[in-house]
């Protein structure tokens, strides 16, 4: 399945869509402005909530931890100490790898060598847009929100490096 992000330009907090080839409207991201755990949410357009992504506050590497709307833990990514983005990727118990061109918002997620997630930045576009490719048939928002996250966790690293 493929979807398109799309990050609002002027907006004080993360929040976005993702949408469909289409431009039908799927999904809808939101970070909680000011917090401390730096929490994200995927929720559908009814404004249910699906997944929730929350950082470890006290953590030398950034490390998130995904739920499910009952709570239970789903996912964890752990970034790893290295001169390129490097993480440490843990989906429903199954460790998997993140390999791509991090520095141009191009990478890929693989379970055992098999591509699962991939997403590339689109250049010519007002605002961040990107371009998601879910190649599993079961927990594809699943798979949308980790790729979501780990784009978070790219995009954090290089705005700290700003300022």
């Amino acid at each position: 399945m493929r979807y398109y992000i799309k990050q609002k330009v002027f907006s004080i907090k993360d929040k976005f869509k993702v949408t469909d080839e289409n431009q039908n409207d799927l999904y809808e991201v939101r970070g909680k402005f000011m917090s401390i755990s730096n929490k994200l949410e995927l929720k559908d357009m009814q404004g249910n909530l699906l997944y929730l992504a929350k950082k470890k506050v006290l953590s030398f590497m950034a490390r998130y931890s995904m739920f499910d709307e009952q709570g239970n833990e789903v996912a964890l990514i752990k970034r790893k100490f290295s001169l390129r983005p490097n993480f440490d990727l843990s989906i429903m118990g199954k460790d998997m790898s993140v390999e791509g061109s991090f520095y141009g918002h191009a990478f890929d997620i693989l379970n055992q060598g098999n591509l699962v997630a991939s997403i590339n930045k689109k250049y010519l576009s007002w605002g961040d847009a990107y371009e998601i490719d879910i190649h599993e048939t079961e927990n594809n928002e699943l798979y949308l929100f980790v790729v979501i996250v780990i784009d978070q966790v790219i995009h954090e690293k290089k705005h700290r490096n700003r300022h």
